[in-house]
């Protein structure tokens, strides 16, 4: 008797956090240096990180010629470049050609809520608690926890979590929750003088903050990192 055939593999889904990367120019020394400028802040979090370019700013036609340039200037930076977004009569076709996926843009987007899969809801149920300073050139990261700091984080420090971050001191380093993806995850500090938030694979650096002072929440909106001093 013969015996059943058993499938070659399984699909799974699963839920990865990328990072979006605006190209406003397709010069690609123009393009580098912001990229070069904006991976020293934080290196890292874009190391070997998957990453979606977004064309939004574009007009008409790529030449993928220079789209090309592009994405070997992200890759000699340790990125690794696997979807376009942007606009898709002119783009989508575009990301075929060069073997890249094509992620729909999510302007106008409603924030998500309640729509983490259980199975991630129920791993970021126990937080890991650390009640010494966090000094510069330190990494601490929360797996599959939030993380709570009951003292300072100095600048060059760097704090991740798959779920929350909560600072009850000055948070002037980098924080970055929802490691794994979760974007209802949330920085929380007393103080808020970082040089970098990031959440579910969108950041932000210090010099695009809102004015304002203080404790501060930090939380995604439409894709976007909204800042409320409290």
């Amino acid at each position: 008797m013969n015996s059943p055939i058993k499938p070659a593999f399984k699909l799974r889904s699963r839920r990865v956090a990328s990072h979006q990367i605006p190209v406003t120019s397709l010069v690609v020394a123009d393009f580098q240096s912001l990229l070069v400028d904006t991976l020293r802040k934080a290196p890292a979090l874009f190391l070997y990180a998957p990453t979606i370019l977004d064309l939004s700013a574009l007009e008409g036609e790529v030449d993928p010629a220079q789209l090309e340039a592009i994405i070997v200037g992200c890759r000699s930076e340790k990125l690794i470049p696997y979807a376009l977004t942007g606009n898709r009569e002119h783009h989508q076709a575009l990301a075929f050609s060069l073997n890249l996926a094509w992620i729909e843009p999510r302007s106008g987007a409603k924030p998500k809520t309640n729509s983490a899969p259980i199975e991630q809801a129920e791993s970021i149920r126990k937080t890991q608690v650390i009640s010494t300073p966090i000094r510069s050139g330190q990494q601490i990261y929360a797996r599959n926890a939030n993380l709570l700091i009951m003292n300072q984080v100095s600048a060059g420090a760097e704090v991740v979590a798959d779920g929350n971050i909560h600072i009850y001191g000055t948070l002037r380093g980098r924080a970055i929750a929802g490691a794994q993806g979760r974007e209802q995850s949330e920085v929380v500090c007393q103080k808020m003088q970082a040089e970098l938030i990031a959440i579910a694979g969108t950041y932000l650096v210090q010099e695009n903050f809102p004015d304002g002072s203080g404790a501060a929440r930090c939380h995604l909106v439409d894709n976007n990192i909204l800042i409320d001093y409290l």
